[in-house]
């Protein structure tokens, strides 16, 4: 990865925006602009000493800076090792004053700044102290300057994401044999996070989740909750959402299954669902249509054969190195697709009580359409 070249063009959409400053957390932007990892994608605030204070820097010039707590901060000082662009990792000490040491490493990458760009998820104490001895700037978020760069990838990021689509592949052929009448939904999901570590994955890249829907039972929706210890029985549809993350960039996943003789309706909402995904896909033209043009295609299909009250959620996102970032497959995001970005496409269909039916493919947009980078068939699973 060109991480270089990545700094180059945030500091000159700084210099195009008048932004002195970019405050940064330690996790997707740090990994995207310098390749430092993140340790966990979801761990817990441990409060170690100087936690609120450790935020990456970028100035209009020179490398990344970068604050971490001496707990824990030898990792990214062992991270920064090799990488000419980090121009510093400095550990803030028990016997110091976090604030101070804040005070001095803006100073040291921007004097005095004018107009600082605050990361979405910044400490509100870290933005406390910024307002208060930077009582002149101006703020705003980085979001307006990282997402724009982050949302084209090059061929090394779409071949690491192509790493992960096969990693998920792999998982779902493994995991899917393994399903029995009896087994629960979290025995199924802990398996799929089994198989992950197995195959090397960093850890998974978001919550996993495996749904089992049937039997009359209401309120089982499949897309707002975790797995449980619900046991799968025959009748029951299966719902697969899971991903992992892989050299920094994210997968994720979603398939299906039935146990027993699928009735005729669930096969007609199989295929109508691999109908809905395969036009939206085929629109994703680079330069051709909207996220909202290719979220109100698949829509379309679904709500013409009477399931639209069954299709709740929007039909996908962009991926990365975040598993949710823009632009947005919805109602609203009228991003105009280009070359390169990468969406989730996961059309579904849910009855409750009676049966789920979901696919999803992470999309790669190009001159003629969207391409999957998963390799596993969409055919329906059936179990015993």
């Amino acid at each position: 990865m060109d991480f270089r070249r990545r700094i180059d063009a945030l500091q000159a959409r700084m210099e195009q925006a008048g932004v002195d400053l970019v405050c940064l957390t330690r996790g997707a932007n740090l990994f995207y602009l310098t390749g430092i990892r993140r340790p966990l994608e979801h761990g817990t605030d441990h409060n170690a000493y100087g936690d609120w204070a450790s935020i990456a820097l970028v100035g209009r010039r020179d490398g990344v800076v970068v604050l971490a707590p001496r707990m824990g901060g030898s990792f990214y000082s062992e991270e920064a090792q090799g990488k000419p662009w980090v121009r510093e990792v400095r550990l803030i000490l028990e016997s110091e004053d976090p604030a101070a040491v804040l005070r001095s490493a803006v100073q040291a990458v921007a004097g005095s700044p004018r107009r600082v760009a605050l990361d979405e998820r910044l400490w509100a104490r870290t933005a406390l102290e910024l307002r208060q001895f930077l009582p002149e700037a101006t703020f705003s978020l980085a979001s307006d300057l990282m997402a724009p760069l982050r949302m084209i990838k090059d061929e090394e990021e779409i071949a690491a994401m192509r790493r992960a689509a096969a990693l998920a592949d792999q998982v779902f052929e493994a995991v899917a044999r393994q399903l029995v009448p009896g087994v629960t939904e979290l025995e199924v999901a802990l398996e799929i996070e089994r198989q992950f570590a197995l195959l090397g994955a960093e850890y998974t890249s978001f919550e996993t989740g495996v749904f089992f829907i049937g039997g009359g039972e209401p309120g089982r929706e499949g897309t707002t909750r975790s797995s449980t210890g619900r046991r799968l029985r025959h009748g029951d549809s299966v719902m697969f959402d899971f991903g992992c993350v892989l050299d920094g960039y994210c997968s994720d996943f979603g398939r299906c299954a039935f146990v027993g003789e699928p009735p005729e309706e669930y096969r007609r909402v199989h295929a109508l669902v691999l109908q809905a995904q395969a036009e939206a896909m085929s629109a994703m033209r680079a330069g051709q249509v909207t996220a909202a043009e290719v979220n109100a295609i698949a829509r379309r299909v679904i709500e013409e054969a009477g399931y639209g009250e069954g299709f709740t959620h929007r039909l996908g996102h962009g991926i990365g190195v975040t598993v949710h970032e823009p632009p947005y497959l919805d109602v609203v995001d009228q991003t105009v697709l280009q070359a390169n970005m990468t969406f989730t496409v996961e059309p579904s269909v849910v009855v409750p009580g009676r049966f789920g039916n979901r696919v999803e493919d992470v999309v790669l947009v190009t001159e003629r359409g969207g391409q999957s980078l998963n390799r596993a068939p969409h055919n329906l699973v059936i179990v015993g």
